[in-house]
């Protein structure tokens, strides 16, 4: 799990840390247009994020408050750290505990998450005034568990000119129908911006690079390793813009519940802070939570050129 948090959490944080931001706040006592806005009062909204992984623990689940918008948001104060939090698996009780390192709530090591499996989630806890208790809600069944058709090639090389592809590419993948699934997610993540020789057999010294591409320098998440789209099919290539250095790469294609499904259609995986708070699936709350089969793949990626 030490690198997935990017599938799930890249996912749903940026666009909550918004909402929170924007909804958290009731501005009675803004005065004139023209005047300096002066806020008198407070009223506090909760989200939830929580995605679950066919396969995966249960870990990473998030129940935050909003801040006051003249306060900075930081994970560290708006977690909900007392609370009651549990996950119904059919009619099991898993709890969960927050750990204080990642302001995240999880359950024991030893819970996984199971295919086609429906799940309750629910959050009891005290209000900021100390006496109104809320109590927030969730539900997701899990898709069963995809699988490669056919998967990406253990390694690739980039080709010197990317305008004249070799027909046909090799770059077709494919996958199992879900039934109920009507978008796919795929992505890909360097799993190492740095090395690129002690990789190579035998191995060398040499660095990886990022591939140059003159439209992406002003994109939000020119810097993240993981790039991802959306598909509405089970065979697609896998385009060569999907990836960002060379090196070693984990290929992902996710079959989601339509609560993740509705959340990454709008926002793109968190690069468009948008999110129509009528689509989410907290009862009582904002935020989503959702559900996920997965399958991956490792690739390398040679590079077209030293």
């Amino acid at each position: 799990m030490q690198r997935l948090l990017h599938h799930r959490i890249s996912t749903l944080t940026s666009t909550l840390l918004l909402a929170l931001a924007l909804s958290g706040c009731e501005a009675s006592g803004f005065g004139d247009f023209w005047g300096t806005p002066e806020i008198k009062d407070y009223i506090e909204d909760y989200a939830v994020q929580g995605l679950l992984l066919v396969g995966e623990p249960i870990d990473d689940i998030r129940l935050m408050r909003s801040v006051r918008i003249d306060t900075a948001f930081t994970m560290e104060a708006s977690a909900v750290r007392i609370a009651d939090v549990r996950i119904f698996e059919n009619d099991r009780v898993i709890p969960l505990t927050f750990d204080p390192v990642k302001f995240t709530y999880k359950a024991a090591p030893t819970e996984r998450v199971k295919e086609n499996t429906l799940y309750r989630f629910e959050a009891t806890f005290l209000k900021l005034d100390g006496r109104t208790r809320l109590t927030l809600r969730g539900t997701t069944t899990t898709p069963k568990q995809i699988a490669w058709v056919r998967a990406p090639k253990d390694t690739l090389t980039y080709p010197k000119d990317t305008t004249r592809l070799p027909s046909p590419d090799s770059l077709i993948i494919s996958w199992t129908p879900m039934s109920g699934v009507t978008d796919y997610m795929f992505s890909t993540e360097c799993l190492d911006t740095l090395e690129y020789g002690k990789y190579l057999q035998p191995p060398t010294s040499e660095k990886n690079r990022r591939i140059v591409r003159f439209f992406e320098a002003s994109l939000p998440r020119f810097n993240e390793t993981v790039r991802s789209g959306i598909r509405a099919v089970t065979l697609t290539p896998v385009i060569w813009t999907a990836f960002k250095w060379f090196g070693v790469h984990e290929l992902r294609i996710y079959a989601p519940d339509i609560h993740w499904a509705n959340w990454f259609r709008q926002t793109n995986l968190g690069q468009n802070p948008r999110f129509n708070y009528r689509l989410g699936s907290i009862e009582g709350g904002l935020g989503v939570f959702g559900s996920a089969s997965f399958a991956r793949h490792r690739t390398f990626l040679y590079k077209n050129q030293p």
